[in-house]
């Protein structure tokens, strides 16, 4: 050296390196130097040292089995509490889906001419406005049907029968998919006293080609507007249907579309997810409740004023003592 210590070491080493550095450090020397030396100095030392070292403290516990596959993003916020109990056995088959919104909702697809539901959510929904009324009335984009079912061609808004709107959600709060149980909701308006109004409840697997599968019908139990669930078990398919057909006295059509004058029938498509693996397959259900038939003497009740309305079960006689009556 050209400039030689003012203070040598008062304890030189007994085995001075062989092959000194080309490029000293310009840097003063650290004034707290390690109480922990390494006993196993590398043997490759890096040629990038970091400009950066760990602030305020490095980690005391390093870990003696650094990955051999480190990532190419690592975070930018690494967490101030990292866990003290890691798992041994981390799932060989982490899910594929977005997280799930809690609800979606529908909007017209003219290719299907229903509202349709596009992403996987916990429920989809018509909303209030997509099947509002009927096509007699206030409805958009009447019938809002996926196939040649269409609604009566009578009925006032409100006042007679028709569905404002259709959801369907699972019953457990997680994702539409095959395998799990989910509830239909139908908000309907019921003409008179609602004892002669029915709702008859449909899905079908593929919503591109629907074969409908009957659920179950429900009375509506009361006038004006109200409010009926049904559950069944979704198939496994990934753009279903419901369908809520909402008649006027007569019966179930195998068709899913009765076809009455009064009648409104709409239908919902929504995205699912596929099932689960080694979910069971969704069984189409074997026990559905019967449906008491609506009592005869509901004939008395319509006047005639509203004397087209005395069909079916019921029939209208002229005279003195006209009025609707029973059929016997």
């Amino acid at each position: 050296t050209d400039v030689p210590t003012s203070t040598p070491t008062t304890s030189p080493s007994t085995s001075p390196t062989r092959a000194p550095t080309n490029a000293p450090s310009t840097s003063p020397p650290t004034d707290v130097p390690t109480s922990t030396p390494t006993v196993s100095p590398s043997t490759s030392p890096t040629g990038e040292p970091t400009d950066s070292p760990t602030a305020p403290v490095p980690t005391k516990n390093p870990t003696s089995s650094p990955t051999k596959y480190p990532t190419s993003q690592p975070t930018t916020s690494p967490t101030n509490f990292p866990t003290t109990s890691p798992t041994t056995s981390p799932t060989s088959q982490p899910t594929s889906l977005p997280p799930t919104p809690t609800l979606v909702v529908a909007t017209f697809d003219p290719s299907l001419d229903v509202p349709k539901c596009s992403t996987v959510g916990s429920s989809c929904t018509s909303g209030s406005l997509l099947l509002n009324g009927k096509v007699s009335n206030f409805e958009p984009n009447p019938p809002n049907s996926l196939d040649t079912c269409s609604d009566g061609s009578l009925g006032v808004y409100h006042s007679d029968e028709s569905i404002d709107e259709i959801k369907v959600s699972t019953v457990d709060g997680g994702p539409l998919r095959g395998g799990v149980m989910a509830e239909i909701e139908v908000k309907i308006w019921a003409w008179n006293d609602g004892s002669a109004d029915t709702a008859d409840f449909y899905y079908a697997t593929n919503a591109n080609a629907p074969i409908w599968e009957f659920i179950e019908s429900k009375r509506a139990g009361g006038p004006d507007l109200q409010t009926l669930k049904v559950q069944y078990s979704i198939p496994d398919g990934l753009l279903q249907a419901v369908r809520v057909n909402f008649r006027y006295l007569g019966s179930r059509k195998a068709s899913a579309c009765s076809g009455g004058r009064w009648d409104d029938v709409d239908d919902l498509v929504f995205s699912a997810a596929a099932a689960a693996p080694g979910a069971t397959a969704a069984a189409k259900q074997t026990s559905i409740p019967p449906l008491t038939p609506v009592n005869s003497s509901y004939c008395t009740t319509i006047d005639k004023s509203h004397k087209n309305r005395c069909v079916d079960i019921c029939r209208w006689k002229h005279g003195k003592k006209g009025g609707c009556y029973p059929k016997k």
